[in-house]
């Protein structure tokens, strides 16, 4: 959930009545948005910065409450009454809270991330470091493997998000290709994927095979039983 990410958008909020909203739809449909903003804007809320994921049918709204005349509880009841939404959640942000949409620490499946610059690292691959990569491959398999029950290969873009490179994935009968490219792959670096990679497959009843570098991508044939 988004309630764990450090946000940051060059606004202090000290001083200020800053409030998160998770609004969740139980539909999409033209005119949400414009509806939502105008429940905020009756009440003298001013929204710092709004998002819409529509895959996961969810809004992510920054008011800022100092002006308003009305209560939190008085706007989020208001949004309640919308039958297009499902449920909503709020959190007053710490007075030492930045908001910048620019620039964030986001958590990954609602834990906490350390960022950390691949030119740290790619040269100094060593078996701890392809360990630590492998335990995130099967970490993040099996958070599929609770949602799906079974090896989903379009779910192998979760290595993107990962940070290890941008994930092209073609899948043919029982043989998916992956190719994983970033800019100046190296066979160090292409340890780290395949170590991660291997760690998430693990979990599955399928065969993996590193087939090298090209044009700096990596390219990895998966065979499932």
């Amino acid at each position: 959930m988004m309630f764990h990410r450090e946000l940051a958008m060059i606004y202090e909020a000290n001083g200020k009545t800053i409030v998160e909203f998770i609004i969740r739809l139980s539909e999409d449909r033209p005119g949400i948005l414009a509806a939502i903003s105008d429940v905020f804007a009756e009440n003298g809320v001013n929204i710092v910065n709004a998002s819409f994921n529509r895959l996961q049918k969810m809004i992510h709204v920054v008011a800022d409450f100092t002006n308003s005349v009305s209560s939190i509880g008085d706007v989020e009841n208001m949004l309640r009454k919308f039958s297009f939404i499902y449920d909503v959640m709020e959190k007053v942000l710490n007075n030492d809270s930045y908001v910048m949409a620019t620039l964030s620490i986001p958590t990954f499946n609602n834990n906490y991330v350390l960022a950390i610059d691949h030119d740290v690292f790619e040269n100094q691959v060593n078996e701890l470091l392809l360990g630590i990569l492998k335990s995130l491959g099967k970490k993040d398999g099996e958070l599929i493997l609770g949602m799906y029950g079974s090896f989903k290969a379009s779910e192998l873009s979760i290595l993107q998000l990962r940070g290890l490179g941008r994930v092209q994935v073609q899948s043919t009968g029982n043989v998916t290709i992956v190719k994983v490219c970033r800019e100046n792959l190296n066979e160090e670096f292409s340890k780290l994927i395949l170590s991660y990679l291997e760690g998430f497959t693990g979990l599955f009843n399928v065969k993996i095979q590193g087939q090298g570098i090209s044009e700096s991508c990596l390219q990895v044939k998966i065979t499932t039983a």
